[in-house]
């Protein structure tokens, strides 16, 4: 009976213990609603406010275009679904900025004379090196066209300071560096790591310069990944220092030595700027209080306050104010965009989702307007079966009797070049990284880390196919099944490649094998058609097409309109609640609808401390 008595308090305190917490659940999330509430609103009269307000009219009069993009440089920008998460806890998007954006910006600039000046900031933009020749070319524009331009950072990498070099001048701040080294190529290889915790990597490849695998096979850089790097980046250092020399009247050979020499000049003068400065590779050294004081001396601001930086326009301000041509042409090109790593799924930042690809293939497809497909790669590759899945739409468009142009942007690598295939012309840029025509696999087996702790693995299949998992060594059947499906993968890559560019076999295999090549030596081999930008494949598009009159139409990511409306929300409040890590945690379990008191279980674990012993309680 006491026993019995025990047990019924026991579960009467659970209970209890229970109600509260789940009662505390539902006030804290019903607290968080009404706050959620309360902004949606404010922010809702904001919005109606605003829709009777007159525009304000920017006036770009006397300002310097402050050209300061942080971020980073993208063909097509990819919005990612809001979410109350990302209301509360801030938004981790990074911000992105598309290329043509930025181009107009510095082209229109370089022939405004409404503008005093233009500044220059890249050194929080990140970028491929085709991006930041085309940037450099833009602002060399404006200074050929007389415009003052003026560069400023506070560490200058190699796309920054190639950008930069080409102002007028270029101011580095006081604790910064110029630290344009050359292209350095590093990786980690874990072979014996892997061994150390007794997992077996299994790697398949075809094509011996296809070294993705290489860190599960060895312990160094093999000479094939060393010479197919070495050959695509010697080439554009030597483009990119000189570009940098012209634009600064330096000796040829300049930026190498002080690449060289760097360390040893750190030796007799500690501050990095002054090295910079007394290379002649910046032109003055400021802090940042002493650059506000230069630019007022220079370009006094309306409320002539010495604290203040001049008047200036952004650049997204800037290009508010450009006029668009209208163009009411019943003929269309359509572009359509793969940027960043393909995969199966929904395309976002960084990923080439192949559902939103189709997607917007079949829009083309569907639209009798559209005369033809320029397809802009941005990828350096991905999974064979989400690249096939974007080729087979695009042969669906193919057989309308409509044209495909593919521009090579930045990247066009492994499965960017196999999206290509169906082109009727191939554009990249000269620094465009290409080819990487290859396919390898890995796959890790555990045989030796169940060995090590004691475990056996045993059992029964119905067929021999299903025998093996990997917790068992690889038996030869199995590897040999799946090197000739690599083989044969990359048999149909050559093959496709080789149909497209109307080369043999042959050919197509010696430039393979998983090797790398810029734009401007893929052309010499055959694997491009021509050298261009965007425009030029549109141009190349509508020929094909034999359209004279056209319009460019550019597809993107399918937005749910609630998702929209809170995306923009998110971004006019700005609001964020400082969480710490272990309050973010809590508000993860409450919002998973977490149970800190599960009835059905007999043990509850709210907190495990792996330090104590463990121990079930019946």
């Amino acid at each position: 009976l006491l026993e019995k008595n025990l047990m019924s308090k026991a579960k009467s305190i659970w209970s209890r213990a229970d109600t509260f917490l789940s009662l505390t659940r539902k006030i804290l999330l019903n607290s968080f609603t009404v706050v959620i509430l309360i902004l949606l609103t404010i922010s809702m009269f904001g919005i109606l406010g605003s829709l009777f307000e007159a525009e304000e009219e920017i006036d770009v009069q006397d300002k310097i275009l402050w050209f300061k993009p942080v971020g980073v440089v993208v063909d097509s920008s990819s919005t990612s679904s809001a979410s109350l998460d990302s209301l509360l806890l801030g938004s981790t998007d990074i911000k992105q900025h598309e290329l043509h954006d930025l181009i107009d910006v510095l082209t229109k600039a370089a022939t405004d004379e409404s503008l005093e000046a233009v500044y220059i900031n890249v050194s929080e933009l990140g970028m491929y090196y085709a991006s930041a020749f085309d940037l450099a070319k833009a602002v060399k524009n404006i200074k050929d066209n007389g415009k003052r331009v003026i560069a400023y950072g506070e560490i200058f990498g190699n796309n920054a300071y190639l950008i930069s070099s080409q102002a007028n001048e270029i101011i580095l701040n006081k604790y910064g560096t110029v630290g344009s080294f050359g292209f350095s190529r590093k990786r980690e290889y874990v072979k014996d790591l892997y061994e150390n915790i007794k997992l077996n990597q299994h790697v398949f490849i075809s094509g011996e310069w296809k070294t993705g695998p290489e860190p599960f096979t060895r312990n160094n850089m093999s000479e094939e990944d060393k010479t197919s790097w070495n050959d695509f980046a010697v080439p554009l250092w030597n483009k990119m220092t000189s570009l940098m020399e012209t634009a600064r009247e330096l000796p040829e050979g300049t930026i190498q030595n002080y690449g060289d020499r760097f360390l040893d000049l750190s030796l007799t003068e500690p501050e990095s700027s002054q090295i910079a400065l007394n290379w002649g590779l910046v032109d003055m050294v400021f802090t940042v209080e002493e650059l506000r004081h230069w630019f007022f001396e220079q370009y006094p601001n309306k409320d002539n306050d010495k604290s203040k930086l001049p008047d200036a326009i952004s650049i997204y301000e800037y290009l508010s104010t450009f006029e668009k041509e209208e163009n009411n042409s019943e003929n269309k090109i359509a572009i359509v965009n793969v940027e960043g790593a393909i995969t199966t799924g929904e395309a976002s930042f960084g990923i080439a989702g192949s559902d939103t690809i189709v997607k917007n293939i079949r829009k083309a497809i569907k639209d009798d307007d559209v005369k033809a497909l320029v397809l802009r790669v941005n990828s350096p590759g991905g999974g064979v079966y989400a690249s096939e899945l974007i080729t087979n739409a695009l042969q669906e468009f193919k057989d309308t009797n409509r044209p495909i142009v593919s521009s090579m942007g930045d990247i066009a690598a492994s499965g960017g070049v196999w999206v290509t295939t169906l082109s009727d012309e191939i554009w990249a840029k000269n620094e465009t990284l290409t080819g990487s025509i290859g396919v390898y696999a890995t796959i890790p087996t555990f045989e030796n880390l169940y060995d090590w702790v004691g475990i056996q693995v045993d059992g029964t299949s119905s067929t021999k196919a299903g025998e093996w998992d990997p917790r068992s060594p690889m038996p030869e059947s199995v590897k040999n099944a799946i090197q000739a499906s690599v083989d044969n993968t990359y048999d149909n890559f050559v093959d496709k490649v080789s149909l497209n560019r109307d080369m043999r076999y042959e050919e197509v295999h010696a430039v393979a094998k998983g090797r790398i090549w810029s734009g401007e030596k893929a052309l010499q081999l055959g694997l491009v058609d021509k050298i261009g930008d965007l425009d030029d494949a549109l141009k190349a598009a509508s020929v094909l097409a034999d359209i004279e009159d056209y319009r460019v139409i550019q597809y993107y990511k399918e937005v749910d309109p609630f998702e929209a409306f809170l995306s923009e929300l998110i971004e006019n409040l700005n609001v964020k609640f400082e969480l710490g890590k272990n309050t973010r945690a809590v508000f993860d379990l409450l919002n998973n609808d977490y149970k800190f008191i599960d009835k059905e279980k007999e043990i509850n674990i709210i907190s495990y401390c792996f330090e104590c012993e463990y121990f079930e309680a019946k």
